[in-house]
């Protein structure tokens, strides 16, 4: 069996956007998971399909970078494919869309199969690997490599985790992790810039209970990169790592 993409379509709302009038980047990420869960679902290894088996999907890294934010009520489609395959990683790729095909955004992510009881990945199953990945287009190039270590943390905030922060796997859903990195940047970053691309990496699960600690410093010299760490203050392990590049509102539309 060929592996076909597939599309989704949003309307972007009013609990999903910034004080510009604008989709979050959580919201956006939110999209682009809503997307690949349907179109897994039509090819028949959805998360509800691995759960039958006693496994899931778990999200590892997603590199993302947006030309343009949708504003509330733009309507959008999410086109994301199966891009490559090796070893356990799978590549999935999207691309988001107006109305009048105007390129918006586009990411590239790489998944992992996780056992639900052991809680450890696995290798990928047999009916997911004998599918033979078919993009349809240029893939973006694999998210690879490691990122640059925060050393010393400029800013650093405490998240306790609460029951809403928890997703279907029993541990903290990713666009929170996302959410906590972001909320942890300077106020005045966040009001004079906007986010242009952003790296992250999903190193270890967090659960009910615990408390995440959430640091952030500027990249090197360049002013526009800040790294980001969160961490497990009950086992000390790194949860995500992330760099997220900045770009100055000046003409851009808001």
């Amino acid at each position: 069996m060929k592996s076909t993409g597939g599309a989704s379509e949003f309307t972007v709302r009013s609990n999903e956007i910034d004080y510009r009038g604008q989709a979050t980047m959580p919201a956006l990420v939110s999209y682009m998971q809503e997307a690949a869960w349907s179109n897994t679902q039509e090819l028949g290894m959805s998360m509800y399909d691995l759960l039958e088996r006693g496994l899931t999907w778990v999200l590892q890294r997603m590199r993302i970078e947006m030309f343009r934010y949708p504003t509330h009520n733009e309507a959008i489609t999410v086109e994301t494919w199966a891009s490559g395959r090796e070893r356990v990683f799978m590549y999935r790729d999207f691309r988001i869309y107006t109305s009048d095909r105007e390129l918006l955004g586009q990411a590239t992510s790489v998944w992992l199969v996780m056992d639900v009881v052991k809680r450890q990945l696995v290798s990928v199953p047999d009916f997911i690997s004998a599918m033979e990945v078919v993009p349809g287009r240029e893939p973006l190039p694999f998210a690879k490599g490691k990122l640059p270590q925060l050393q010393e943390p400029q800013q650093e905030q405490q998240m306790p985790v609460r029951w809403h922060d928890i997703d279907l796997n029993r541990h903290v859903t990713n666009t929170r992790y996302l959410q906590w990195a972001l909320d942890t940047l300077p106020l005045e970053l966040l009001e004079q810039k906007q986010l242009q691309k952003l790296d992250i990496i999903f190193k270890a699960e967090s659960i009910l209970g615990d408390t995440v600690s959430s640091a952030v410093a500027p990249g090197n010299e360049n002013e526009n990169l800040y790294l980001h760490r969160l961490t497990s203050q009950e086992s000390g392990k790194e949860l995500v790592q992330a760099i997220t590049e900045w770009r100055t509102l000046e003409n851009q539309q808001v």
